[in-house]
């Protein structure tokens, strides 16, 4: 909370007017309130104090899309909250979503939406799902905020005003504990933790090779997944996050906050990016 009172505009270079502060803000409080309506089909244990409004799991079915992955009720209802919420405080901006595709603005941002990134870790209970909002000016990532609801855990930041982590937010939205958000210092790959999503994403990326010469290249990997794995780049927990298959709205709130925190975020080919369908996540130095 200390992060969203210490917003200030930067002068002489990255980010420089009004507009960016309160949109920063917005990704925020919208990005804490649409991962908290997901708790009400959570199937996993979650504390009291946090299940939004109703205190019961509600039923929740599955469905395949046409790629394969999972949706539920969850991940379409938090992505309506949150179009239906941006299109009141910000009618000219644009809107990408998982779930519903694309609307096009006239102002020059766009706010890109996973409702919940680990939808295949959110239907079996497991509490490292998250919601990713990320913001773009004239295409540029210049703002997002990553929630981890279960964990009632937040990264966020924008472009030339700073990333912060934040713990333990009460129900406004206040964080008893909130820190600027910094990447760690480990320059050696062979004493890195390198983090992915999932083995097969390798294979079904065409990159089944790859994930050996990493594995034996850095000290440790693990399969903390999805955004869980860019929450723990961006505040020095993890040193690199390798996924082989992303897609826009898997990344694009993630890039100004591990930037501002200090790291870098790219494809695989070195682009800052956010379409090239992978994507290296590092604290700059590996």
């Amino acid at each position: 909370w200390a992060g969203v009172r210490s917003l200030r505009l930067v002068r002489g270079g990255g980010v420089g007017d009004q507009d960016i502060v309160s949109r920063a803000k917005a990704v925020r409080q919208l990005a804490i309130e649409a991962s908290r309506l997901t708790l009400r089909w959570f199937p996993g244990p979650v504390a009291r104090d946090l299940r939004a409004e109703i205190d019961v799991t509600l039923g929740l079915e599955t469905e395949a899309k046409g790629d394969g992955s999972p949706v539920t009720i969850a991940d379409r209802s938090a992505e309506i909250f949150l179009r239906e919420r941006i299109g009141s405080q910000f009618p000219q901006d644009g809107v990408l979503g998982e779930e519903f595709g694309e609307h096009t603005g006239k102002s020059g941002y766009r706010w890109v939406i996973d409702p919940v990134d680990g939808t295949v870790s959110f239907v079996h209970g497991v509490p490292l799902y998250g919601t990713i909002l990320g913001l773009e000016r004239d295409g540029v990532c210049i703002a997002g905020a990553v929630v981890m609801p279960v964990l009632n855990e937040l990264v966020w930041g924008a472009k030339g005003l700073g990333a912060w982590h934040e713990l333990e937010l009460d129900a406004a939205g206040q964080a008893r504990s909130s820190v600027p958000a910094k990447v760690s210092r480990q320059a050696r790959l062979n004493e890195a933790t390198i983090v992915t999503t999932s083995l097969d994403y390798f294979e079904k990326a065409g990159v089944g090779a790859l994930y050996p010469v990493v594995q034996k290249s850095c000290a440790v990997t693990r399969g903390w997944s999805d955004c869980y794995g860019l929450v723990l780049v961006a505040t020095g927990r993890a040193d690199a996050v390798v996924e082989p298959l992303m897609k826009p709205w898997d990344i694009c709130g993630a890039v100004a906050i591990i930037e501002e925190a200090g790291g870098k975020c790219t494809d695989f080919a070195g682009n800052r990016r956010i379409d090239s369908g992978n994507a290296l996540v590092t604290n700059s130095l590996l």
